[in-house]
């Protein structure tokens, strides 16, 4: 394959997860202004977190196998044009309910778009250059913290958050345009084909996509309101919201350059030191809300400590099933998700009651419950 058509491809995929990644997160800093002019309340514009997540969850068990079907370019196609469409509806909701509608469907897309990504980045690297290339792809998610969310607080300010959807889904479009014109029209999957569901008898594999859904609803519950909470405790519009989240993802970017360089042996001892520095960043929200400065290092740290812990369990995921690691990260995608739609619904109950201290002290109690089970465990970091 020529370079230029592998970097081509690269950049396509990359594309590819920075629109998914720009969806899961651009309602956080902006619950307030959808929720004002749909004539509700913010933690009903939170539900349609939650309905994407399920949605995405759901697809990515029942969908994701369209990739070996119809090979990477039509499928990766079609699930970024119906991303853009479901963008579009979201742009034209008029309550709540259409706007989680629209959500859903952007779900439906996603649970075929990313896994989809991930497979056709593995399969089109050059032999060796696997990992290097995914990782430079999965920087997507980072970016679209850093750049397009900070983006959308900035744009709903001055044009409206509608206009913020309406660009979505024209990036998203080119972003389809990309695809078709350089993914391979060929399967990109396995020659045998595992289910999910028995990849939970490899030993500890269980274990650790429970820890993935704590983890994640943990996450993704604060996530939610986290930019709410910035507002209220500072007083900020929109675009002020959008510069905690680019602090989060700077950390949560800088983590990953990190552990690029280093070779760490992930034992037991290490991941409970990882959970416990997670839930020590969330249990530092209660201080951390009494000045600009200190709660801009919180998200700093809590970006930063995030991909230690998301790189720990997908690491140690891999290590547990090498014989079957497309089915087993076909179900850790689901359980992810699942936990988009439950941790919104979850905190939203929590933050109306506690407010985002609340929250965060929710979620560290549950990061807490994941370190002590893991010590307690003994057994369920992968051997050396």
């Amino acid at each position: 394959m020529p370079h230029s058509l592998q970097r081509a491809q690269t950049m396509a995929l990359f594309a590819a997860v920075l629109v998914v990644g720009a969806n899961a997160f651009i309602l956080s800093p902006i619950l307030s202004e959808v929720a004002g002019s749909l004539a509700t309340e913010p933690h009903r514009i939170a539900w349609s977190i939650s309905s994407f997540g399920a949605a995405t969850a759901l697809s990515s068990l029942f969908l994701s196998f369209l990739v070996d079907r119809t090979g990477a370019r039509v499928s990766l196609t079609a699930a970024a044009l119906l991303l853009a469409f479901a963008q579009l509806v979201s742009a034209a909701s008029w309550n709540w309910m259409s706007l989680a509608g629209a959500q859903a469907l952007a779900g439906i897309s996603v649970g075929v778009l990313l896994p989809g990504a991930y497979a056709t980045t593995a399969a089109t690297a050059p032999t060796g250059r696997e990992a290097a290339r995914l990782g430079f792809v999965l920087t997507g998610w980072a970016i679209s913290l850093v750049l397009a969310v900070p983006a959308a607080a900035l744009v709903t300010d001055y044009f409206g958050w509608r206009v913020v959807f309406a660009a979505l889904a024209a990036i998203s479009a080119l972003v389809a345009a990309g695809l078709w014109r350089v993914m391979p029209g060929g399967s990109v999957g396995a020659a045998v084909r595992t289910n999910p569901l028995h990849v939970l008898r490899i030993p500890g594999v269980a274990f650790l996509l429970a820890i993935v859904f704590v983890f994640m609803t943990a996450f993704y519950g604060t996530f939610s309101f986290f930019g709410e909470g910035m507002r209220r405790a500072f007083d900020l519009s929109a675009k002020g919201t959008g510069l905690f989240v680019l602090a989060y993802g700077i950390g949560f970017g800088g983590a990953g350059l990190v552990i690029g360089r280093l070779s760490v042996r992930i034992s037991r001892l290490y991941m409970v030191a990882v959970f416990g520095a997670i839930a020590t960043a969330y249990f530092a929200w209660r201080f951390a809300l009494e000045a600009v400065p200190a709660a801009l290092v919180a998200s700093t740290a809590w970006g930063f400590m995030n991909q230690f812990g998301l790189n720990t369990l997908l690491v140690s995921l891999n290590l547990r099933a090498a014989h079957a690691r497309g089915a087993v990260m076909g179900l850790n995608s689901a359980i992810a998700y699942s936990a988009v739609f439950v941790g919104p619904i979850l905190m939203g109950e929590v933050f109306a009651v506690a407010g985002f201290t609340g929250v965060t002290t929710l979620a560290g109690l549950f990061v807490t419950m994941v370190a002590i089970g893991v010590f307690i465990a003994g057994r369920t970091g992968p051997k050396a």
